[in-house]
């Protein structure tokens, strides 16, 4: 009998490692350096977590006085409109033994000017591993220029 509680206590051991590494956008959102996000605090982060979670509109005051709202939450992403003009997507990725962080951030100045870029992190450090402009319309071609 005490070998089958040995094994038994082993095993739930183990269990309980695993679930404390595998963690969720909410985690990673919630752990976040407050430079990816400066509009947002970590209580406001948190609350609108919270406000998800509950079934509420999940709005807050950002640190400018103006409206955040997390659009979507997921256990692999999440969508959050930071005011207006720039939204901002956050996928989980995992590879192997690591997860990688997809930050996407869309900043719409009118229906024909934006901009993506999508930048990767590490999702254990928080080091950004690369940044990748999706889609730029902001800078215009010298060609634009020119004819103007």
């Amino acid at each position: 009998m005490s070998n089958m509680y040995r094994l038994l206590l082993i095993f739930i051991t183990q269990l309980s490692l695993l679930s404390l590494h595998a963690q969720t956008a909410r985690d990673y959102f919630k752990q976040m350096p407050d430079s990816l996000m400066p509009y947002l605090t970590t209580n406001n982060r948190l609350d609108m977590i919270d406000f998800m979670e509950a079934g509420m509109k999940s709005v807050v005051t950002n640190r400018l006085d103006g409206e955040t709202e997390m659009l979507y939450l997921s256990d692999d992403s999440l969508s959050v409109k930071m005011s207006k003009a720039l939204l901002v997507e956050m996928y989980t990725e995992k590879k192997d033994t690591s997860t990688v962080i997809l930050f996407k951030r869309t900043l719409q100045i009118s229906g024909d000017r934006s901009e993506t870029v999508l930048t990767r992190y590490d999702g254990s450090s928080w080091q950004e591993l690369s940044s990748t402009v999706l889609a730029n319309s902001l800078q215009r071609r010298d060609d634009e220029i020119k004819e103007k």
